[in-house]
C-alpha cells in the first residue's frame, strides 16, 4: 500500500491550430528531433553539430547528471531489500597507568567480538516506494535535461554557422561597394584632371571609397567573434576553426516546409516541457513520502553474536547469543511537524504545475512566433530581392546620364548607395529567415513534429 496522492499528469488548454499556419501540399515527411539539420544540405553543418553533440561541455555534463541521477534512484531502491552488516574485534590488554605513569603488563586482557546483524523494513506504507517514484521521475526529468541540451546546443551551432556565412556574403557586398566606390573615384578624378568635375565632386567620392572601406573591418570583426563563438559550442581552439569554416558556402537555405504539428504534441515533442512534467511526478511522490511519516514503521531484525572476555587470568567470561524480532516505531507527537511537511509539499506541487504550465504557454508563444517570423521574412527578402534588381539597374543608367552630364555626382552616389544598402538588407534578412527556421525547429522541441492533416508552415 502506498499513501498520499496517486500521479496524474496536469492538465492544459491550448488551441486546437496554430495562428499562422497556412495551407500547403504538406509533402515532408516526419524528421524527429535527432536530425534536423541534415534539411539544409550543408555538410559544413552537420560537421560543427556532430563535433559540438559530443564534445560541448554543458552536453557532457547533461550525461553526467543522468547518470549522477540513477545511482541516487538506486541507493533509495536498496531500502526495498534487507540489509546486513559484519562487524569483528580482537583486543589485547597492554596494562594500565595511574599518576605514577604506565604499568606495562601485555595479555594482561583479552577481548574478542564477532556480529552478524541483519534488518529488514517492511514497507506497509509505501514510503520507500513513494521516495523511489519520485527519484525515477528525477532521472527521467534528467534524460529530458539532456536532450533538451542537445536542442539548444545543436540550435546555437545552426544560429552562429548561419550568422557567419551571412556576414562571408555581406562583407562580399561592401568589397562590391568599395570596387565600385573605386571606379567612380577613378572616373571623377579623370574629369578632374580634364575639367569637366569639380574639387567638391573629389572630396565626395574619395570620402564615400572611405566610408565603404570602413565597412569591411567591422564586418570582419563581427565574423571573428562570431567564429570564436562556434569554437567555445565546440570545445575547440578559436585558430582550429579556419580549417572547418574553410570551405567557401552558401548561406544555408531552410527547407520548403515545415511541420509545425498540432499545438497538443508541444506536450511531447519538447524536452523542456517534459521535463517539466516529470518534476511534478516527482514532487506529487514527496507528499507520499511526508504522508507515510503518519504511520508506523515496522521491521525485521536479527542478530548472531560471539563474544569472548577475559581480565588477568581469573575472570573470564563467554557469550553466544541468537536473537530475531520485530521492531516497531510510530512518532504520536511532534507537534503537527508531520502535517506542516505535508503542506509544505503540497505548496510545492502547486509551485511545479505552475511551472509546467508556464513551460507549456512559452513553449506555444515561441513557436507561434518562429512561425510567424519566418513567414514574414521570407515575404521581406522576396521584395527585397526585386528591390536590389531595380536598384542595380537604376545605379548603372544613373553612371551613364552623369557621364552625359544629365545629373549631378550626388544623384549617382546616392543610387549606389541605394543599390548596396538594399542588396546587404536583402542577404541579412535571407540570413535571418533561415535563423527563423532553425528557431522554429528549436521551438518544436529540436525537430518537425507528426505531419498533421492540413496544416504547415510553407518556407
Amino acid at each position: 500500500m502506498k499513501v498520499g496522492p496517486d500521479y496524474t499528469p496536469p492538465e492544459v488548454q491550448l488551441p486546437d491550430a496554430w495562428t499562422e499556419s497556412i495551407d500547403s501540399d504538406n509533402k515532408s515527411s516526419f524528421t524527429g528531433s535527432q536530425r534536423w539539420w541534415k534539411k539544409y544540405n550543408d555538410p559544413t553543418l552537420d560537421t560543427l553539430i556532430k563535433i559540438s553533440r559530443d564534445a560541448n561541455p554543458n552536453i557532457r555534463i547533461a550525461r553526467a547528471r543522468i547518470s549522477e541521477s540513477w545511482h541516487q534512484r538506486s541507493v533509495l531502491a536498496a531500502a526495498w531489500y534487507p540489509h546486513a552488516e559484519f562487524t569483528a574485534r580482537d583486543e589485547h590488554g597492554l596494562g594500565s597507568f595511574d599518576s605514577s605513569g604506565v604499568k606495562w603488563d601485555y595479555d594482561s586482557s583479552h577481548n574478542q567480538l564477532a556480529s552478524l546483524d541483519v534488518g529488514w523494513e517492511i514497507d506497509l506504507f509505501g514510503r520507500v516506494a513513494r521516495r523511489v517514484e519520485s527519484a525515477t521521475a528525477e532521472y527521467e526529468a534528467k534524460i529530458e535535461g539532456y536532450r533538451d541540451a542537445l536542442v539548444f546546443i545543436n540550435s546555437e551551432v545552426a544560429l552562429h554557422y548561419i550568422a557567419y556565412r551571412t556576414l562571408e556574403k555581406r562583407i562580399a557586398v561592401a568589397e562590391e561597394a568599395t570596387q565600385n566606390y573605386t571606379e567612380i573615384k577613378r572616373m571623377i578624378d579623370t574629369r578632374f584632371d580634364d575639367g569637366l568635375a569639380t574639387k567638391l565632386e573629389k572630396y565626395e567620392s574619395n570620402a564615400d571609397l572611405l566610408a565603404s572601406k570602413a565597412e569591411i573591418p567591422k564586418l570582419e570583426q563581427e565574423k571573428k567573434v562570431i567564429s570564436n563563438r562556434l569554437s567555445a559550442l565546440l570545445a575547440m581552439r578559436p585558430s582550429e576553426m579556419p580549417n572547418l569554416l574553410s570551405s567557401t558556402s552558401r548561406i544555408p537555405r531552410p527547407p520548403r516546409t515545415i511541420d509545425a504539428g498540432f499545438p497538443a504534441e508541444i506536450l511531447r515533442s519538447r524536452p523542456d516541457v517534459r521535463r517539466a512534467e516529470r518534476k511534478v511526478a516527482a514532487q506529487s511522490a514527496r507528499i507520499g513520502v511526508a504522508t507515510a511519516n503518519f504511520y508506523p514503521q515496522l521491521s525485521l531484525s536479527g542478530a548472531i553474536s560471539y563474544e569472548y572476555f577475559r581480565q588477568g587470568i581469573n575472570v573470564e567470561t563467554l557469550t553466544r547469543t541468537l536473537g530475531l524480532g520485530p521492531s516497531l516505531k510510530w512518532r504520536i507527537f511532534n507537534a503537527c511537524a508531520d502535517r506542516n511537511r505535508v503542506r509544505e509539499q503540497e505548496s510545492k506541487l502547486n509551485q511545479a504545475i505552475t511551472l509546467y504550465e508556464g513551460t507549456v504557454i512559452n513553449a506555444v508563444t515561441q513557436v507561434e512566433n518562429s512561425m510567424t517570423r519566418l513567414q514574414f521574412s521570407k515575404k521581406r527578402h522576396q521584395l527585397l530581392e526585386k528591390a536590389t534588381e531595380e536598384y542595380s539597374g537604376a545605379a548603372e543608367l544613373m553612371n551613364d546620364a552623369y557621364q552625359t552630364g544629365q545629373v549631378d555626382l550626388r544623384r549617382l552616389l546616392n543610387a549606389q548607395q541605394d543599390y548596396i544598402r538594399t542588396k546587404d538588407e536583402s542577404i541579412a534578412t535571407l540570413g535571418r529567415n533561415a535563423a527563423h527556421s532553425v528557431r522554429l525547429f528549436k521551438a518544436l522541441g529540436g525537430g518537425e513534429l507528426p505531419q498533421p492533416k492540413t496544416k504547415s508552415v510553407t518556407n
